[in-house]
Protein backbone atom coordinates (compact mmCIF):
# COMPACT_ATOMS: atom_id res chain seq x y z
CA UNK A 1 0.00 0.00 0.00
CA UNK A 2 0.95 3.51 -0.66
CA UNK A 3 -0.08 5.66 1.79
CA UNK A 4 0.89 9.36 2.49
CA UNK A 5 0.18 11.11 6.65
CA UNK A 6 -1.52 13.81 6.53
CA UNK A 7 -1.96 13.88 10.44
CA UNK A 8 -1.37 16.95 12.32
CA UNK A 9 0.25 18.38 8.31
CA UNK A 10 0.52 22.26 8.59
CA UNK A 11 -0.98 24.18 5.66
CA UNK A 12 1.88 24.95 2.79
CA UNK A 13 3.41 22.88 0.00
CA UNK A 14 4.90 19.25 0.82
CA UNK A 15 7.38 17.92 -1.04
CA UNK A 16 6.92 13.71 -1.90
CA UNK A 17 9.19 11.27 -2.32
CA UNK A 18 8.36 7.68 -1.93
CA UNK A 19 9.70 4.44 -3.56
CA UNK A 20 7.68 1.04 -3.32
CA UNK A 21 8.47 -2.64 -4.55
CA UNK A 22 5.72 -3.04 -7.39
CA UNK A 23 4.37 -5.85 -5.42
CA UNK A 24 3.16 -3.55 -2.75
CA UNK A 25 0.98 -1.67 -5.37
CA UNK A 26 -1.82 -3.54 -5.46
CA UNK A 27 -3.68 -3.67 -8.58
CA UNK A 28 -0.95 -3.15 -10.88
CA UNK A 29 -0.42 -4.92 -14.33
CA UNK A 30 2.27 -7.76 -14.11
CA UNK A 31 3.80 -5.88 -16.53
CA UNK A 32 5.70 -3.64 -13.89
CA UNK A 33 8.89 -5.47 -12.51
CA UNK A 34 11.49 -3.28 -9.51
CA UNK A 35 9.94 -0.07 -8.17
CA UNK A 36 7.67 2.31 -8.54
CA UNK A 37 8.83 6.27 -8.07
CA UNK A 38 6.46 8.80 -6.94
CA UNK A 39 7.41 12.51 -6.28
CA UNK A 40 5.45 15.44 -6.42
CA UNK A 41 3.70 17.95 -4.27
CA UNK A 42 1.43 17.55 -0.96
CA UNK A 43 -0.66 21.14 -0.91
CA UNK A 44 -2.56 21.33 1.95
CA UNK A 45 -4.82 24.59 2.51
CA UNK A 46 -7.62 24.50 5.41
CA UNK A 47 -9.31 21.19 4.75
CA UNK A 48 -8.84 20.86 1.37
CA UNK A 49 -5.55 18.47 0.11
CA UNK A 50 -4.26 18.59 -3.22
CA UNK A 51 -1.41 15.71 -4.47
CA UNK A 52 0.13 16.91 -7.81
CA UNK A 53 2.24 13.52 -8.45
CA UNK A 54 4.52 11.24 -10.80
CA UNK A 55 4.51 8.27 -10.63
CA UNK A 56 6.85 5.96 -12.65
CA UNK A 57 8.41 2.52 -13.07
CA UNK A 58 9.83 -0.17 -15.44
CA UNK A 59 7.23 -2.52 -17.49
CA UNK A 60 9.16 -5.99 -18.89
CA UNK A 61 6.85 -6.11 -22.06
CA UNK A 62 7.22 -8.67 -25.40
CA UNK A 63 8.19 -7.04 -28.76
CA UNK A 64 4.68 -7.80 -31.00
CA UNK A 65 7.64 -7.70 -33.77
CA UNK A 66 10.61 -9.70 -32.56
CA UNK A 67 8.82 -11.39 -29.59
CA UNK A 68 11.92 -10.35 -27.70
CA UNK A 69 11.89 -9.34 -24.07
CA UNK A 70 12.46 -5.62 -23.36
CA UNK A 71 12.25 -3.15 -20.16
CA UNK A 72 10.49 0.25 -20.91
CA UNK A 73 10.07 3.39 -18.75
CA UNK A 74 6.43 4.34 -18.19
CA UNK A 75 5.58 7.59 -16.40
CA UNK A 76 2.32 9.14 -15.34
CA UNK A 77 1.35 12.74 -14.13
CA UNK A 78 -1.96 13.10 -12.12
CA UNK A 79 -3.86 15.16 -9.41
CA UNK A 80 -5.61 14.37 -7.04
CA UNK A 81 -8.07 16.89 -4.88
CA UNK A 82 -9.57 15.54 -1.01
CA UNK A 83 -11.78 17.70 1.56
CA UNK A 84 -11.45 17.04 4.54
CA UNK A 85 -14.91 17.46 6.34
CA UNK A 86 -16.29 14.33 8.53
CA UNK A 87 -20.62 15.66 8.39
CA UNK A 88 -20.35 15.67 4.10
CA UNK A 89 -18.52 12.37 4.67
CA UNK A 90 -21.10 10.96 6.79
CA UNK A 91 -23.34 12.25 4.73
CA UNK A 92 -22.10 10.23 0.97
CA UNK A 93 -22.17 6.98 2.46
CA UNK A 94 -21.10 5.29 -0.54
CA UNK A 95 -17.53 7.38 -1.29
CA UNK A 96 -15.98 4.10 -3.03
CA UNK A 97 -18.90 3.68 -5.88
CA UNK A 98 -18.44 7.99 -6.43
CA UNK A 99 -14.78 7.28 -7.09
CA UNK A 100 -14.96 4.83 -9.39
CA UNK A 101 -18.01 7.06 -11.32
CA UNK A 102 -15.18 9.81 -11.56
CA UNK A 103 -11.49 9.05 -10.04
CA UNK A 104 -10.85 12.64 -10.64
CA UNK A 105 -13.73 14.01 -8.34
CA UNK A 106 -13.18 15.89 -4.93
CA UNK A 107 -12.60 13.07 -2.26
CA UNK A 108 -14.39 13.26 0.67
CA UNK A 109 -11.85 12.22 3.97
CA UNK A 110 -13.07 12.52 8.00
CA UNK A 111 -11.23 15.07 9.58
CA UNK A 112 -9.44 12.39 12.07
CA UNK A 113 -8.50 10.42 9.01
CA UNK A 114 -4.27 9.66 9.43
CA UNK A 115 -3.18 9.11 5.83
CA UNK A 116 -4.36 9.00 1.87
CA UNK A 117 -4.13 5.84 0.60
CA UNK A 118 -2.87 6.08 -2.94
CA UNK A 119 -2.43 3.29 -4.20
CA UNK A 120 -5.50 1.94 -6.43
CA UNK A 121 -4.76 5.37 -8.20
CA UNK A 122 -1.04 5.04 -8.73
CA UNK A 123 -1.62 1.31 -10.56
CA UNK A 124 -4.61 2.70 -12.13
CA UNK A 125 -2.22 5.45 -13.63
CA UNK A 126 0.73 3.61 -14.50
CA UNK A 127 -1.37 0.38 -16.14
CA UNK A 128 -3.77 2.27 -18.51
CA UNK A 129 -0.29 4.08 -19.98
CA UNK A 130 1.09 0.96 -21.26
CA UNK A 131 1.69 0.89 -24.63
CA UNK A 132 -0.68 -0.98 -26.43
CA UNK A 133 1.50 -1.57 -29.94
CA UNK A 134 4.62 -3.24 -27.85
CA UNK A 135 7.81 -2.44 -30.08
CA UNK A 136 11.06 -3.00 -29.15
CA UNK A 137 12.93 0.14 -29.30
CA UNK A 138 15.09 -0.79 -32.15
CA UNK A 139 12.25 -1.48 -34.43
CA UNK A 140 10.68 1.33 -33.92
CA UNK A 141 11.72 3.45 -36.97
CA UNK A 142 9.57 0.23 -39.02
CA UNK A 143 6.53 -0.98 -39.79
CA UNK A 144 5.90 -4.27 -39.61
CA UNK A 145 6.33 -5.23 -43.38
CA UNK A 146 9.62 -3.80 -43.26
CA UNK A 147 10.24 -5.68 -39.93
CA UNK A 148 9.25 -8.81 -41.52
CA UNK A 149 11.31 -8.24 -45.01
CA UNK A 150 14.67 -7.47 -43.04
CA UNK A 151 13.64 -11.15 -41.31
CA UNK A 152 12.56 -13.01 -44.23
CA UNK A 153 14.12 -11.21 -46.86
CA UNK A 154 12.52 -9.79 -50.12
CA UNK A 155 11.49 -13.14 -51.33
CA UNK A 156 8.56 -13.06 -49.54
CA UNK A 157 5.87 -10.80 -49.96
CA UNK A 158 4.03 -9.00 -47.05
CA UNK A 159 1.75 -6.81 -47.50
CA UNK A 160 2.66 -3.31 -46.11
CA UNK A 161 0.70 -2.44 -42.64
CA UNK A 162 0.14 0.98 -43.59
CA UNK A 163 -1.15 0.61 -47.09
CA UNK A 164 -4.83 1.57 -47.39
CA UNK A 165 -7.29 -1.06 -47.90
CA UNK A 166 -8.87 -1.44 -51.49
CA UNK A 167 -11.52 -3.24 -50.19
CA UNK A 168 -14.72 -2.46 -47.84
CA UNK A 169 -14.56 -3.98 -44.25
CA UNK A 170 -18.33 -4.95 -45.26
CA UNK A 171 -17.28 -6.72 -48.62
CA UNK A 172 -17.71 -10.11 -47.94
CA UNK A 173 -21.26 -9.17 -46.63
CA UNK A 174 -22.22 -7.15 -49.58
CA UNK A 175 -21.79 -10.27 -51.88
CA UNK A 176 -24.62 -11.85 -50.23
CA UNK A 177 -27.12 -12.13 -52.35
CA UNK A 178 -30.47 -11.73 -51.11
CA UNK A 179 -32.43 -14.58 -50.32
CA UNK A 180 -29.46 -15.55 -47.69
CA UNK A 181 -30.41 -11.98 -45.87
CA UNK A 182 -32.21 -12.60 -42.61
Amino acid sequence: MIRLPINGLSNGDHPIAITVAVEQVEGIFPEFVGTVQISGMLSKVGKKIVLELVASGTARLTCDYSLEVFDEHIEATFSLAYLQDTELYLRQPNQQQRIEDDPYALRLLREDDTFVDITTDVAEELSVRLPIKRVAPQFRHMTFAEYARTVLGDHVHVAASDAPRTDSPWSSLEQLNGENRT
